[in-house]
């Protein structure tokens, strides 16, 4: 692509020199550009060559695309190729690649083939500006850009997912296997549509990225502190590359193991109420003890062939498979409320429930353990090739398939205990504080079986993708730099259903006959336990595996036979999709007052067809439903930079992106759970009738790069979205009884608004070792919300106004490490919680990662990492803190890894 860079202006602006300048940047980009791969406006010049500048000043292309995934091919690339390593080299890498990238975005490199200080792309992300992960089962899933969700993940820039979702699960990517991952805050035209938010891009390796043979292989033990477990991660890769009387080919393979042994575990209260003489508080209070065994199987191949210096053809596939067995055990004590011999006591000050006990009382006290067994599978391959027709056209072509499926097995029983004892309760440092003074809590003899909820649930997903690109470099340097067009098809299809009320109550429960859980001495285990202080350490708990790999046997003795639940057919649907994209984009650059200014403009025209198939009931009698619905979006897109200075760069974004919501969110069938001893009256269904999510994006951004591995950015935003998607639950009422039901609407509009700060910088003047020093550091403010339909501005739920990042790096000799602390401010995560007056608001959250490595020898390097080493805990409440709702902790991870490579 031939586009100004500041690497290409001359110190002084003379009309001479800049026209020297323009000419020898012309030739390197276009030979940076044919070296890549798709279209030459998305030239995406892999880390490697960027990360092999040493001057102040970067010579290489940086991305620009997001969806040809063949921009690291080419027929030139011989000369580029060069292998990262190091903290440095990768921090510079990751600046050259946004500092030169048409679109807002930031950029995480390996600090060698597959390094990375994490185990997992969504811990990875955790410390990039605007990113923020919440921490889950054993590590960072949940991840969301400037404050929301709305994005889209891609994998080689191709569109990927998992089962019936729309995204895939970024945890379920090894790191072993990574190059870069680009986190994009903009878009352009050629960008696969999508991402109202954000679109994140992992990239991995190909053979033709090296100059010859590679091998890398990474032995890691990681211990998780509650869980009390030592767990491998193994991976490998080997590469290498031929030249043969058929031409250059490379083959290059990887493969990844993981297993995770975790521990959650969560002290919760209850929903507030008036619950005695006008306090207000907890009728309950108990325990969520999570923990699961998680194996992850990944692996990837990429072939290259270059028959001639104009032709290449590639393959390459991904596959990843899920074993994950796990458990909640929740632990549910009501509180004896308006009991005789209860001693209730406010808060000092408040009519806020302090404590309350009763010496003898016998209230509702249950233990449930929810059993899951899941099964996940998900497989991409894809096909293409680049061809350089003339000396200023390229033609890029490319057919991906994508197939996944998923299944859980959910078997639930309840138990109870039903006898007299003693009961202290309190609201304690933010959380509840519940015992039993002189009863054996962990005594199987003292439980019943109370009930059990049968569930099961299957979802499948495939997806036909095909697209073709052509540009076009006009040989004269004149307004116009670059033109591109192309075209893209998709089919996507997504299936899914679940069990049909698989609740049944025990017989004969609170009597002497109730079923005993000693009849079935495997079936008794005792909750893990608690590693903070909540009264309370342990408790009888019916075994995971025992519920998981006897299910027959629970349902012979509740239900009267062995059999599973069928399937509700309200629950299903099957959804086909096809989209048809087209696109024309156009690179351009001139001078504005001997200001050099580069920018790219496009428009892209998406037609989505959309026809889900499901069932609903309309007095008890169940018939099946067809839904169709086209949408058309025009979606433009504008990109300019201004190059004030060779180290100056001003940056103008602006562009409108859609979101379509999951395929389960349009299933026309509503499925209604009624009120049992343990739950409320809820249903869960869809609408077919959602619209698109639209946001109309702007950002302005100030970039100084004043070193190779040195900068300071500013980034202003503004995101004005209409048919925000969202999921709420409201009463409604079916056959005189009145369920809580949870459908996905679409919000009136909503406005995000924000900036960003970055910072990075080696400090290579300091004397001695000190000069191996480096520090990140970045914040971000946002301020926002959602116009509601009734007037309201609520502000997004899960959106921290607040959030920052410090990582402290070091590189010298034969060390090198860091360490990263984040921080993010309060959130909303939950408005009218379970539809009462009540939000759920999280408390801020910090985390503290560390790594250190040694060069044992020159291939030989030792590492030590550790996560979550503050021992965070999660903490929200109702409203007010003085109404605290759970204290979750997580497991503090240290691993030990030793890598080695040719």
């Amino acid at each position: 692509m031939t586009r100004y860079s500041p690497g290409s202006i001359a110190p002084t602006f003379s009309p001479t020199r800049r026209i020297q300048a323009r000419r020898r940047f012309a030739l390197r980009a276009t030979v940076a550009a044919l070296a890549g791969a798709g279209l030459m406006s998305a030239a995406t010049v892999g880390a490697q060559e960027v990360g092999a500048a040493t001057a102040d000043i970067p010579a290489a292309s940086a991305p620009s695309n997001a969806e040809n995934n063949t921009a690291r091919a080419g027929a030139d690339r011989d000369a580029a190729v060069v292998t990262v390593t190091g903290t440095r080299q990768a921090a510079q890498s990751a600046q050259a690649i946004k500092r030169n990238a048409e679109q807002v975005l930031d950029s995480i490199v390996a600090d060698d083939i597959g390094k990375f200080p994490d185990k997992n792309v969504a811990e990875i992300l955790g410390r990039v500006p605007g990113v923020q992960v919440i921490r889950q089962n054993g590590e960072a899933g949940n991840v969301v850009i400037r404050g929301l969700g709305g994005i889209t993940t891609l994998y080689n820039g191709r569109e990927m997912f998992t089962a019936a979702g729309r995204s895939l699960f970024l945890a379920d990517v090894p790191v072993a296997m990574l190059q870069r991952v680009d986190v994009y805050k903009s878009q352009g035209a050629d960008m696969v549509e999508g991402g109202t938010s954000g679109v994140i891009d992992v990239r991995t390796n190909r053979p033709f990225d090296f100059k010859g043979a590679q091998a890398a292989f990474n032995v890691r033990g990681e211990h998780r502190d509650k869980a009390d477990k030592i767990d491998p991660n193994v991976s490998g890769l080997l590469s290498n590359r031929w030249k043969t009387a058929m031409g250059e080919i490379g083959l290059l393979g990887g493969l990844s193991y993981q297993r995770g042994r975790y521990h959650d575990e969560t002290a919760f209260v209850g929903e507030p109420r008036t619950i005695d003489r006008g306090i207000i508080g907890a009728p309950s209070m108990g325990r969520v003890m999570s923990g699961g065994d998680r194996e992850r199987l990944a692996g990837n191949l990429s072939a290259q062939w270059r028959p001639s210096s104009d032709l290449e053809v590639y393959a390459e596939s991904f596959s990843t498979k899920i074993d994950h067995d796990s458990q909640s055990i929740f632990f549910v004590g009501d509180l004896p409320i308006n009991n005789p011999g209860s001693t209730v006591t406010p808060m000092p000050g408040s009519n806020y429930l302090g404590s309350i006990s009763n010496p003898n009382v016998n209230t509702f006290t249950l233990s449930s353990t929810q059993a899951r067994r899941d099964d996940s599978e998900t497989h991409q391959g894809a096909v293409g090739a680049i061809w350089k027709a003339t000396p200023g056209v390229r033609v890029s072509g490319e057919v991906v398939r994508t197939v996944s499926k998923y299944s859980q097995k959910n078997p639930i029983l309840d138990t109870v205990m039903n006898m007299s004892k003693s009961i202290n309760a309190e609201v304690r440092d933010g959380g509840g504080y519940l015992e039993y003074p002189g009863t054996d809590m962990t005594d199987p003899a003292n439980w019943t079986m109370f009930a059990l909820f049968d569930n099961h649930n299957r979802s499948r997903g495939a997806a036909t993708d095909w697209r073709g690109d052509v540009a076009w470099t006009p040989e004269a340097d004149g307004f116009f730099k670059e033109l591109s067009v192309g075209a893209r098809h998709v089919q996507r299809d997504a299936s899914f259903v679940h069990e049909l009320n698989g609740y049944t109550a025990a017989p004969n429960s609170f009597t002497p006959n109730a079923i005993k859980v000693t009849d079935f001495p495997g079936l008794n285990c005792t909750s893990p336990k608690t590693g903070g202080n909540y009264g309370m350490n342990q408790f009888y708990a019916p075994c995971r595996d025992y519920l998981l790999d006897n299910t027959g046997a629970i349902r012979q003795v509740i239900k009267g036979n062995p059999n599973p639940q069928p399937d509700n057919p309200l629950s299903f649907y099957s959804d086909r999709e096809q989209s048809s994209a087209a696109y024309i984009k156009a690179n351009f650059g001139f001078d504005a007052w001997s200001l050099p200014i580069d920018g790219t403009a496009g428009l892209r025209y998406v037609k989505t067809k959309q026809r889900i198939s499901g069932f609903s009931s309309t007095a008890g009698v169940v018939s099946p439903v067809t839904v169709s619905s086209t949408t058309n979006d025009v979606l433009p897109s504008l990109s300019m930079r201004a190059h004030f200075r060779q180290d100056l760069i001003g940056r103008l974004s602006a562009s409108k992106a859609i979101e379509r919501a999951p395929f389960g969110d349009f299933n026309p069938g509503l499925t209604l759970f009624p009120s049992t001893t343990t739950t409320l009256a809820t249903g869960s269904a869809g609408n077919p009738n959602l619209k698109p999510q639209e946001a109309r994006n702007v950002d302005v951004a100030l970039e100084w790069y004043f070193a190779p591995a040195g900068s300071i950015t500013g980034t202003l935003f503004q995101h004005d979205y209409q048919n925000y998607l969202r999921r709420s639950a409201r009463p409604e009422t079916y056959d005189g009884m009145t369920y809580n039901v949870s459908r996905p609407y679409n919000a009136v509009e909503g406005k995000l608004k924000g900036a960003e700060l970055a910072y990075q910088q080696f400090y290579t003047k300091l004397p001695g070792w000190l000069g191996g020093l480096g520090m990140q550091a970045n914040v971000t403010w946002m301020d926002g919300g959602l116009a509601e339909a009734d007037g309201t501005i609520n502000t997004f739920a899960g959106m921290s106004k607040l959030s920052a990042n410090l990582v402290a790096l070091y590189e010298y000799g034969k060390w090198s490490g860091r360490i990263a602390y984040s921080w993010r401010d309060k959130f909303t995560a939950e408005y009218n919680y379970r539809a009462l007056p009540y939000n759920i608001v999280v408390d801020p959250l910090k985390t503290l990662d560390a790594s250190v490595s040694y060069k044992l020898t020159d291939k030989l390097t030792v590492t030590l990492d550790g996560s979550n080493l503050l021992d965070q805990s999660y903490h929200d409440y109702h409203s007010v803190p003085e109404l605290p709702r759970d204290v979750r902790r997580y497991d503090r991870v240290v691993g030990l890894a030793l890598r080695w490579r040719n």
